[in-house]
């Protein structure tokens, strides 16, 4: 917790604090269809006790997240308290022209403070095990944290886990080069995330984020960004050479491509703009489950963006600075087919570009 005590005179003491939020987190999720009804089950909790409304939403066929749909019942909507073995069911004779298939539920958790999202346990084979969020991390979650005024306390900015030397070095390049938002976003309209041409949706992943802002997102929200390995585990990708498994397209081409937002040019494709997987930019999270999901569930490993972790790969010289560069892992939806043989760079931390997201782990 920050404590920021400013002294008026002897007797007027104003004291403001600010501390992290941990978002609440949905696990063990379930669908199954029986007849005319879908019963979705699901595991939800949130470390700080609040009660939460649950949202259920799903990828249309136009690639959209709709909204909550008719005939739901069950634990949807608000005073939903942490708990196993919750339930929501769907009517599908009501709601069977707004229901696609297969059935790939996103659930998500407010607690009044920010969004939580579904996280995957995974049962780690080098180290221990961990939790990863099934998406990237969304404009909608991002937003909550500058909302929250999370760009104007330190102590979400401090790189405390033994990484960097200097633990305020991002809090300083924050003050410096006046981060007030995600690089295309402008706070004074709403909503903020609307101004960014290549993520224009609550549902597509934040772009233009700092490693710095993303690390502050993570700590806020109680989270944390992988180490390499760990986010390796989580898509698969410690087994397979591409999330889905062997074959870089399962046979598929344009326009029935599905397995991830990526540019198709590839092997006699020609590029042709960026819509051959049906979107110009970034599709929102989710669009290519469950065919392009991980073994584990993770979707959008590959594609749509670009996403920071932990580890300190080198420290290199700028000229006018140096910088201990981060790794990106898994491509974008601008990555070319024939990249996602290796899709791995390092960047420095600093990097705020249209192609960059992230996903929290805990």
């Amino acid at each position: 917790m920050r404590v920021l005590v400013f002294t008026a005179a002897a007797t007027a003491v104003l004291v403001i604090s600010c501390s992290a939020n941990t978002l609440p987190m949905i696990t063990n999720v379930s669908v199954e269809t029986a007849g005319d009804t879908v019963r979705v089950a699901y595991d939800v909790d949130d470390p700080d006790g609040d009660s939460m409304t649950v949202l259920l939403r799903f990828a249309g066929a136009d690639g959209g997240v709709a909204r909550p749909i008719a005939g739901i019942g069950g634990d949807l909507g608000p005073g939903v308290t942490s708990g196993t073995g919750k339930v929501i069911t769907i009517d599908r004779a009501v709601a069977t022209s707004e229901l696609p298939e297969p059935f790939v539920p996103r659930l998500l958790a407010h607690d009044g403070t920010g969004l939580g999202g579904e996280m995957i346990a995974v049962a780690s084979t080098g180290g221990p095990d961990f939790l990863v969020d099934r998406y990237e991390t969304t404009n909608e979650q991002f937003a909550a944290f500058v909302r929250s005024d999370g760009y104007e306390f330190m102590d979400f900015w401090l790189v405390d886990d033994g990484t960097i030397e200097i633990v305020e070095t991002g809090w300083n390049y924050a003050g410096k080069f006046r981060w007030l938002a995600p690089r295309f976003w402008d706070p004074s309209v709403e909503p903020p995330w609307s101004t960014d041409p290549h993520s224009e949706l609550a549902s597509t992943p934040v772009l233009g984020a700092s490693w710095f802002e993303a690390y502050a997102y993570c700590k806020w929200a109680g989270r944390r960004l992988p180490s390499s390995s760990e986010w390796l585990e989580a898509a698969g990708l410690n087994v397979s050479p591409y999330s889905w498994g062997d074959d870089r397209t399962q046979g598929l081409t344009p326009p029935g491509f599905a397995l991830a937002n990526v540019r198709f040019g590839y092997e006699g494709y020609t590029f042709d703009g960026f819509t051959e997987d049906g979107s110009e930019h970034t599709a929102p999270v989710g669009s290519h489950s469950p065919r392009g999901d991980s073994p584990l569930g993770l979707a959008d490993a590959i594609g749509n963006a670009w996403e920071w972790c932990n580890d300190v790969v080198a420290v290199v010289d700028y000229g006018t600075f140096s910088c201990a560069t981060r790794p990106l892992r898994g491509g974008s939806w601008a990555t070319a087919m024939p990249e996602l043989d290796n899709p791995v760079k390092d960047l420095c931390p600093l990097y705020r570009t249209e192609t960059i997201g992230f996903r929290c782990f805990r």
